[in-house]
């Protein structure tokens, strides 16, 4: 099985989460807060989950007997994510999903499911940085992230780029609208050397100015 990355915006999309315990809540919570609308379906639910007052999430207490029981659930949802500690359920759902083309979320073997759900962590604004082991190990995964942000959060030269790049995008997209024309500017003005000074340097407005200053014959004021 092959993966890649995406950034999936999962407002108004459906979730069905398959059991209630720390797993379950924990992948609740990740899309309700994304903006999705959230079903979980299990015989208990954690007190974190009840506490929420949300229209967007519903709780359906029941006992799942055989996994053909929430085919209707299943042809409802967009995601079914899978947390239950019954592998007969687990696979019996996987199977079913997959049949029906669903994107699955299997939380206890990752080899049955073709989404991965990776740790993330907001380094600076919308700067965002995720690992995944792609199921071998969550540990090391979740390490590397802790690692990746102490490396990351006080470096003055990332946090300028990320600035000024923002800031000169913006301004490029009105002064030029060929997209094959500010794609080819955005790395000419990375690769120059007065640029790159001022981003080393964290001085922000000057590498602004000097960005412009750069793709200045390509603008027509």
């Amino acid at each position: 099985m092959t993966h890649i990355p995406l950034y999936i915006d999962f407002d108004g999309l459906k979730v069905l989460v398959i059991g209630g315990g720390n797993v379950g809540t924990r992948r609740a919570l990740t899309f309700l807060e994304a903006g999705a609308n959230v079903t979980v379906i299990a015989s208990y639910f954690n007190e974190n989950l009840t506490k929420i007052n949300d229209s967007r999430l519903k709780l359906i207490k029941m006992e799942i007997n055989k996994p053909e029981d929430l085919i209707d659930f299943i042809d409802k949802n967009d995601l079914i994510v899978l947390t239950t500690d019954n592998e007969f359920i687990n696979n019996g759902i996987y199977k079913i999903a997959k049949e029906k083309g669903k994107l699955i979320n299997n939380a206890t073997n990752s080899s049955l499911g073709n989404v991965i759900v990776p740790f993330r962590k907001k380094i600076y604004d919308n700067l965002e940085v995720a690992t995944t082991s792609l199921g071998n190990t969550g540990i090391a995964a979740r390490r590397s992230l802790e690692k990746i942000e102490k490396c990351l959060e006080n470096d003055i030269e990332i946090k300028t780029l990320y600035d000024s790049m923002k800031e000169f995008k913006k301004y490029i997209k009105e002064k030029i609208k060929n997209p094959k024309i500010r794609y080819k500017l955005y790395f000419e003005v990375e690769k120059d050397e007065i640029y790159e000074k001022y981003v080393r340097e964290g001085k922000l407005n000057e590498a602004i100015e000097r960005a412009k200053e750069v793709i200045k014959d390509y603008v027509n004021d």
